[in-house]
């Protein structure tokens, strides 16, 4: 069997599976968390509508019309919307960029998809495979030691990955 050309947006649809693999989790989870406070506020406010504004951002439930006077949030809430906050910065700002970092890395070391398993922690296989099942492509180029070399490089964003994976389970 002759492998098929390599499809340049494989490599997109690969970055774009892992990070949905690893964030949708969490983003229903913050999600869920903010839907819980703009619903406590606005019990408390006895307000009409899902929403308030907090530090010059609108965070709302309701899809419809905002009202021209915005509910705020209470005091008795704003420790737990700092917290929320807190948490949502730490993700964007440093659990992300090391994780993207490191998927980009290893989607530019190689464009054979089954390198991508020998890099890639084993918790991670799952949506590559999902694609790898639907191409052809079945080579692999990069030597053992340069798996070694690119994990060894990267493990802070390995280990991140993992960690993701193990809170992913517990939410």
């Amino acid at each position: 069997m002759e492998p098929l050309q390599y499809d340049p947006r494989t490599k997109h649809q690969i970055k774009d599976a892992i990070y949905e693999y690893l964030y949708a989790p969490v983003q229903k989870q913050f999600k869920k968390r903010l839907d819980a406070l703009i619903v406590k506020n606005t019990a408390i406010l006895s307000a009409s509508h899902a929403s308030f504004i907090y530090k010059g951002c609108v965070y709302s439930c309701d899809t419809g019309n905002m009202p021209r006077k915005m509910n705020r949030l209470v005091p008795l809430l704003q420790e737990t919307m700092d917290e929320y906050l807190k948490d949502i910065k730490k993700l964007n700002d440093v659990e992300v960029p090391f994780v993207i970092g490191f998927i980009t890395k290893v989607l530019n070391s190689s464009n054979n998809l089954h390198d991508y398993l020998r890099v890639f922690p084993p918790s991670i296989h799952y949506p590559i495979q999902q694609i790898i099942d639907s191409c052809p492509c079945r080579n692999k180029q990069l030597t053992d030691f340069d798996v070694k070399c690119i994990q060894e490089n990267n493990q802070t964003s390995i280990d991140l990955m993992k960690e993701r994976m193990v809170i992913n389970l517990l939410i």
